[in-house]
C-alpha cells in the first residue's frame, strides 16, 4: 500500500507549533477524553488538531504521529471515515483544509435551492444534535471516535447547552479536541470539561523565516507583513492570493506620511480587496502598536510622527470601535456597511492632526 502525502503538521510545518506538538503526538499514554487547543488566530492550531486526531485513529500509530499507510488514514484522507466528525462554521470551510472541509460537509444546513446566503458565522444546534445522534452509532471493534470542534467559540448558548451533555456523558472510545482563537468567547461550562493546552504564535522572526521559507521572498518584503498582526497561515494565503500589495497599500494608509487623510471610499475598497476580517485586524494591530509606542514616547530628539492613529487618545478609541465592528461583521449585519461605516470615521480629518508633546 503506497504511502500517502497529505499535509498534516510536523516539525518543519509549524516549528513555533513543535512544543504543543510534542505533548500531542508524542504522548502514547491515555489523554483527557476532551482537549482543549487555544491560541492565536491562523496559526495552524486546527492543523496541528488534524494530525491528532488521525494519530488518535491510525491503526498503526507510533510516538511521530500517524503512520499514513492504513486502512484509517486512507479513509481519513481520501474520502470520508465513519468515526471522525469535524464541526465548524461554515464560513470557516472557505480557507480550510480540504480533509477538515470535507468531513465538516456533512454537518453543514445545506442552503435551499436558489438560495443566497452569507455563509453562517457559528455552529448551529442542528449540528450538535446531529452530531449527537452519529455519536451513538456502533465504533469498529477496539476503535475511537474523534470529534474535531474548529472555531468552538462560535457555538451560541443553545449549541453549548446540546454539546455540555455530549461532553459529560461521551460515548464508549470517544475523543473531542476543541480549537479556538478566543477562548474568553467559549462558555465556562465547556471550558471546564476540557483539558487546555495554550499554543504559541510565532514571533516576527519566525513569521519572516517561515514565509521566506514557502515562497522565496526576501526578508525585507516581509517585514511589513509580518507586522500586520496578522497570524502565519493568513499571511500564506494573501501572498498566495497576490494580496500582499494591497496589505502595504492599508499599512502605508494607517502610517500616513504625507499627512493627508485617505477617502473612505478609497480606504473601504481596500479593505474590501484584503477581505473585511483580516483588514480590520490589521487595522486595530496597528490603533494597539500606537498605544504601545504613545506610552513609550518618541526617542529623544525624534519628531512625533504623523499616523492614522497619532493621538493616544484617538488609539484606544480606535481600538475599541474596530474591535466592536470585528463583532458586527462576526454577526448578521451587512459586511459592506459596516465597513463603510468604520472606514468613514476613520477617514475623518480630526485623525491626522499630530499628537501633543
Amino acid at each position: 500500500m503506497t504511502v500517502l502525502e497529505y499535509r498534516l503538521t510536523s516539525a518543519g510545518d509549524y516549528p513555533w507549533l513543535q512544543s504543543t506538538r510534542q505533548k500531542l503526538v508524542g504522548d502514547r499514554r491515555e489523554l483527557h477524553h476532551c482537549l482543549f487547543l487555544a491560541g492565536g488566530p491562523a496559526i495552524g492550531k486546527a492543523m496541528l488538531a488534524l494530525e491528532f486526531a488521525a494519530q488518535l485513529l491510525c491503526e498503526d500509530s507510533g510516538t511521530e504521529g500517524p503512520c499514513k499507510k492504513c486502512r484509517a488514514c486512507h479513509l481519513l484522507c481520501s474520502s470520508l471515515h465513519p468515526d471522525f466528525h469535524v464541526l465548524m462554521p461554515e464560513f470557516l470551510t472557505e480557507s480550510s483544509d480540504p480533509i477538515l472541509e470535507s468531513h465538516a460537509q456533512r454537518y453543514l444546513e445545506p442552503a435551499r435551492t436558489g438560495q443566497k446566503r452569507k455563509p453562517s458565522e457559528q455552529i448551529s444546534i442542528d449540528s450538535a444534535r446531529a452530531l449527537s445522534e452519529a455519536l451513538l452509532t456502533t465504533v469498529r471493534p477496539g476503535g475511537r471516535k474523534v470529534v474535531l470542534i474548529v472555531g468552538a467559540d462560535t457555538m451560541n448558548r443553545n449549541t453549548a447547552n446540546a454539546m455540555l451533555k455530549v461532553l459529560e456523558e461521551p460515548t464508549e472510545g470517544t475523543r473531542f479536541i476543541l480549537v479556538s482563537s478566543y477562548p474568553y468567547r467559549l462558555p465556562a461550562t465547556i471550558h471546564s470539561r476540557c483539558i487546555r493546552l495554550d499554543c504559541r504564535a510565532p514571533s516576527q522572526d519566525e513569521t519572516i523565516r517561515w514565509l521566506q521559507s514557502r515562497h522565496g521572498a526576501s526578508p525585507n518584503d516581509l517585514i511589513g507583513l509580518a507586522k500586520s498582526g496578522l497570524g502565519p497561515m493568513d499571511l500564506d494565503e494573501i501572498i498566495r492570493e497576490d494580496r500582499a500589495a494591497m496589505v502595504q497599500d492599508l499599512i502605508r494608509c494607517c502610517e500616513n506620511p504625507s499627512g493627508k487623510a485617505a477617502s473612505p471610499l478609497f480606504l473601504s475598497s481596500l479593505c474590501a480587496q484584503i477581505g473585511t476580517r483580516q483588514a480590520l485586524s490589521i487595522l486595530q494591530s496597528t490603533a494597539l502598536d500606537a498605544v504601545r509606542q504613545s506610552l513609550q514616547g518618541p526617542p529623544e530628539g525624534a519628531q512625533q510622527p504623523r499616523s492614522l492613529f497619532a493621538d493616544q487618545n484617538l488609539a484606544f478609541e480606535a481600538f475599541y470601535r474596530l474591535g466592536a465592528a470585528r463583532e458586527r461583521v462576526n454577526g448578521q449585519v451587512d459586511e459592506q456597511l459596516c465597513l463603510e461605516d468604520i472606514c468613514a470615521w476613520l477617514s475623518a480629518d480630526r485623525h491626522y492632526s499630530q499628537s501633543r508633546p
